[in-house]
């Protein structure tokens, strides 16, 4: 009877763990889904998946990794973790995301067993960006130990999360045709409207509408004032559009004012996506501050 008890309370740590490591698993990959799926069902993914060259899918690889790997740094989860840590966390992130894109693309007869190599990696890895970047969100923000209430996020955290939202919401636009034919119909008025109403909107979004008490507060710094902070998240929207629209094709050929209106176009959807992740990080930490 006493080995028999002795052995269960061995046991019993290991199954927690088992349990535990089953419920990250299946919140994780929960997010990645409910982020990537949109982007699952767009024919335009799938086709410059195919088409774009393998140096450019893996630069967007690499900047989909940064951004998780700068996500799970500042986004308050399990913030004990070593820079080791975070760099094996965050890969294993991609690869969930890999892996999830991997078998939904099967599913949904997007790849087989006659598909080639190129066409199955390249449609997986374009489509693993969202879906990676939705696991670390649900990893980080719903968990039960993801809150750690007493930080507070810096201006260039809040800039580096807003990346990441920046480049998920843009990456549901830059592949479609729909951004090449708004650039090429606006005129230069109304390129100056969609700056200033994407200005205000963002502002309203973070500072002022409130949304379950996670409107920002207003610190010291020179990047923390809600006008500078909104130029500034402005500015890496536009380098996250400039760097699809790029990725695309989208450049190739294009004179300067088309490019430049095609950009705004953009920057107006990634300007939206800062501005949400910014929220999901920031607001909630200086409740009642300002």
């Amino acid at each position: 009877m006493i080995g028999t008890r002795a052995d269960a309370s061995l046991t019993q740590p290991m199954d927690d763990e088992l349990a535990q490591s089953l419920r990250d698993f299946t919140r994780a990959a929960g997010g990645g889904l409910v982020i990537g799926l949109p982007l699952l069902y767009t024919m335009e993914v799938w086709t410059q998946g195919f088409i774009l060259p393998w140096w450019k899918l893996l630069l967007l690889l690499g900047v989909a990794y940064a951004i998780v790997f700068g996500y799970n740094s500042v986004a308050g989860f399990r913030r004990e973790r070593s820079y080791g840590q975070l760099v094996v966390d965050s890969i294993s992130t991609v690869g969930l995301g890999i892996v999830i894109a991997f078998v939904a693309l099967l599913a949904l007869g997007q790849i087989d067993a006659g598909s080639s190599l190129r066409d199955a990696a390249g449609k997986v890895a374009l489509e693993a960006i969202p879906i990676a970047f939705g696991a670390s969100v649900a990893s980080t923000q719903l968990s039960g130990e993801g809150s750690d209430r007493g930080h507070r996020t810096g201006p260039f955290e809040r800039l580096v999360v807003g990346a990441g939202g920046a480049l998920l919401f843009a990456l549901n636009v830059a592949p479609t045709e729909e951004i090449v034919v708004l650039g090429s119909s606006a005129s230069p008025p109304l390129l100056l409207t969609v700056v200033g109403a994407t200005l205000l909107v963002t502002l309203a979004l973070v500072f002022f509408a409130d949304f379950g008490g996670r409107r920002r507060a207003r610190g010291e710094g020179i990047l923390e004032h809600p006008w500078s902070e909104t130029v500034t998240s402005y500015a890496v929207s536009v380098g996250i559009s400039l760097l699809l629209l790029w990725s695309f094709g989208r450049t190739d050929g294009a004179s300067v004012s088309a490019l430049l209106a095609m950009t705004v176009m953009l920057a107006a959807v990634a300007s939206v996506g800062a501005a949400v992740a910014r929220l999901l990080i920031g607001g909630e930490h200086e409740k009642g501050e300002g």
